[in-house]
């Protein structure tokens, strides 16, 4: 059993004192230079955060947490977060059809979103380094030179930004270090894959440090086109950041940061796998005499990695970040930190949606987006170390515009002028946050806490030059009170059993429409109801943690199209329900030799649609696969004075899923599994290291989206496959100084 001082440590607020919690913008425990530790033991490693002289243990967090650190996420062959469904139960990404390819669909226990547009808050947050993102470009962040990933399972409504109902997903990078180190990393593989990630850690003295990262990261693409060179799945990204971290006091710390992300690629691979010439958009473009060729069933693609082509595709990026984090240790009762940021980015995406030469419907959006954040949080122990709490503000500002145009045989032009409409928004958010955990005993703690939030948001949008509804209002505001509550206990050490209620909450919205105006859209209410054991059994050679939840879901906003007027428009979808169990496990069974695996079932349903259209309760839930399931391990093998070898294996699955949010265009994709190898050698000295890997070993053919605008629809009359990517092999070269 624990002493009472280990039990604060471990205890915490829900966010603060639980381990991987101890993050972002919510999270008082979490500092740039917060490192995790894995203390070697005879088994397990014990997953540590140390943040402001607190440690933290995994184990003892209330929480359904999955964090991985960025040597585990390589060796399983996780290169994005596209990829991060397949190291947590019950989380899903997916592309998102109507953006670029660097667009993730985040789901987590079946709550995310199905659509991009600035009009429209994420369901699920993404946070780097403590800095929450609004927005969903560029979203599948690669991973370069990162500490760790944590996934969040369920709301975090008390100490987290806004708008996170089904979870978070906090990318965390690599600090600044007391000690000069350097690494270098070289990838080459398939499609002319060729990576390179450099960093240097730079004390410049006792009380300034300095870390400074670059990635390159090519490869040209896998799915081809038939009348032009052009392939699509390519890859142009480039990261620059630089971290300084100064210690002015013992007690005052200044960690800035400045990156900048460059992303050039095609957009989206996707194949056309149905036409439907029947239809409205294809008639009018057969039927027209400006157009020398019939666009018809010919122009299916002939297999999942080749395409008609001759379209013009491509997304690109240009971002830059800003942030700095002030932590001052007033007393062990007191510390005060604030956190400040900003970002702005320019993205174009343009989209072809009959994939070939043709201009059955073509889009092109170009956005700005400037995003301002401030927190300060005010944090501490009180009460002889029995009460830790974490209490303070939060505000977001930000101004995002798009610009869209659109060419199409729906056009009354057609083919000569486009359809021309801009869209500029105003959001602000603010917030007031408390929660505190008391250690009733040495085996028990309480936790209470509670969020109010509110936020605005302002709009106007015209149609070629001419503003839309004019006599409707502009502006809405709303806002929301959301607890939590958890029971923690501890009957032995190495056992830990909770149980939480919490409340989510995802602000509402207007919906730009054009045309017939439609109302604005409710906020979404979530309730989650968890339950779960964490523990470390048979002498620390096998972690097992168990959760259970219920999650009571109103108002769920939910992509509509109104096909009579080809109008995209958000609708709150009455109540649905969520049951699921998640299962994680990491063993040892001999010294070298670990295995791991997650279980997610998870059963998503609609009880009452409301007012709703093309959604019934007999729908399927956009993003919810019924099983999700991974399952590794490796192998080291010691070659005395000569350093090691290390094969791995890893494997994922994730059963059927439904693609969008509307019965008139969704598809059922299959359930596909990937299994991805990995032989690794390691100096001794661990000064270098070269690793042959190969990911989708079995070339299965899957597909990450999809959008049916054919078969159910009478408009556009062609259905889409976005493809997932095809067996590739690589080598990879690590050195470090």
């Amino acid at each position: 059993m624990k002493a009472n001082t280990t039990k604060t440590m471990t205890k915490g607020i829900s966010a603060c004192g639980a381990s991987l919690l101890a993050i972002q913008m919510g999270a008082a425990c979490y500092a740039p230079v917060a490192a995790q530790d894995a203390v070697s033991t005879e088994g397990l490693d014990q997953i540590t955060v140390t943040a402001q002289r607190r440690e933290e243990d995994l184990q003892s967090t209330p929480l359904a947490i999955t964090a991985v650190t960025g040597e585990t996420l390589e060796q399983q062959g996780v290169v994005s977060l596209l990829d991060i469904g397949a190291i947590a139960p019950n989380v899903m990404v997916g592309s998102q059809s109507l953006r670029g390819a660097s667009h993730g669909g985040f789901f987590i226990r079946g709550i995310g979103q199905d659509r991009s547009g600035i009009d429209f808050d994420q369901g699920v947050g993404l946070y780097v380094d403590g800095v929450y993102f609004s927005r969903s470009d560029s979203s599948l962040l690669k991973i370069i030179d990162v500490e760790r990933i944590e996934v969040l399972r369920g709301p975090q409504g008390t100490l987290f930004g806004k708008n996170t109902i089904g979870g978070a997903i906090h990318y965390i990078t690599k600090s600044p270090a007391d000690e000069f180190s350097a690494s270098f990393k070289g990838t080459v593989g398939s499609y002319d894959r060729l990576d390179i990630i450099a960093s240097a850690n730079i004390p410049i003295s006792d009380r300034l440090l300095a870390r400074a990262t670059f990635g390159s990261l090519n490869r040209d693409g896998f799915l081809e086109h038939i009348v032009d060179d052009d392939a699509e799945g390519d890859d142009d990204t480039r990261v620059a950041r630089l971290q300084i971290r100064a210690l002015p006091t013992d007690t005052l710390s200044i960690d800035l940061s400045a990156s900048h992300t460059r992303i050039r690629n095609s957009g989206r691979a996707f194949t056309v796998d149905f036409i439907d010439p029947n239809d409205l958009f294809i008639r009018r473009h057969n039927t027209n005499p400006a157009v020398d060729f019939v666009f018809d069933e010919s122009f299916v693609s002939p297999d999942s990695y080749t395409r008609t082509g001759g379209d013009d595709t491509f997304y690109d990026y240009d971002g830059y970040n800003l942030s700095g984090i002030v932590t001052l240790d007033v007393s062990q009762a007191l510390q005060i930190k604030s956190i400040t940021a900003y970002m702005e980015a320019d993205a174009s995406t343009q989209n072809d949606w009959d994939g070939s030469f043709a201009d059955v419907f073509n889009t092109r959006d170009d956005r700005e987006l400037d995003q301002f954040s401030q927190e300060i949080q005010f944090s501490g122990v009180l009460g002889d170390d029995r009460l830790q709490y974490v209490t303070g503000f939060f505000y977001l500002k930000e101004t995002p515009s798009n610009f869209n145009t659109t060419v199409g045989a729906f056009l009354p032009t057609y083919p000569d002028a486009p359809r021309i409409r801009t869209l500029d928004t105003r959001v602000k958010s603010i917030a007031v946050f408390f929660q505190g955990t008391l250690n009733v005993t040495e085996m028990l703690a309480l936790t209470a806490g509670v969020r109010y939030s509110e936020d605005k948001k302002n709009f106007s949008n015209s149609q070629n030059g001419v503003v839309r509804n004019p006599f409707r209002p502009s502006s809405a505001s709303w806002d929301d009170l959301s607890p939590r509550f958890a029971v923690e206990f501890e009957p032995s050490d190495n056992i830990m059993i909770y149980g939480s209620v919490t409340k989510g909450f995802r602000s509402g919205g207007i919906n730009a429409t054009f045309g017939s105006p439609r109302p604005d859209f409710e906020p979404e209410i979530v309730w989650n109801y968890e339950a779960g054991i964490r523990s470390d059994l048979l002498g620390n050679r096998l972690r097992l943690n168990l959760t259970g939840f219920y999650m009571d879901y109103s108002q769920q906003q939910l992509t509509a199209l109104d096909v009579a007027t080809n109008t995209v428009f958000i609708q709150n979808v009455g109540k649905s329900h969520r049951t699921g169990v998640e299962v994680e496990f990491q063993a040892v069974p001999a010294d070298g030799f670990e295995i791991h695996g997650t279980l997610g079932y998870l059963d998503a349903e609609f009880d009452d649609v409301g007012t709703a259209t093309a959604v019934t309760e007999d729908s399927r839930v956009l993003r919810s696969p019924e099983i999700t399931l991974s399952i590794g391990g490796s192998y080291e093998i010691l070659l005395g004075d000569r350093g090691t070898v290390t094969p791995s294996l890893d494997f994922n699955y994730r059963s059927e899923q439904s693609t969008t949010s509307s019965d008139n265009n969704t598809v059922l994709l299959d359930g596909y599994g990937l299994l991805n190898g990995r032989i690794q050698y390691r100096s001794p000295n661990d000064r270098w290291g070269l690793a042959l890997f190969v990911t989708n070993l079995t070339d299965k053919e899957y597909f990450i989206g999809a959008f049916d605008f054919a078969r159910r629809e009478p408009i556009i009359g062609v259905s889409q496959l976005d493809v997932g990517r095809p067996r590739e092999f690589g080598v990879t070269l690590e050195v470090k100084l």
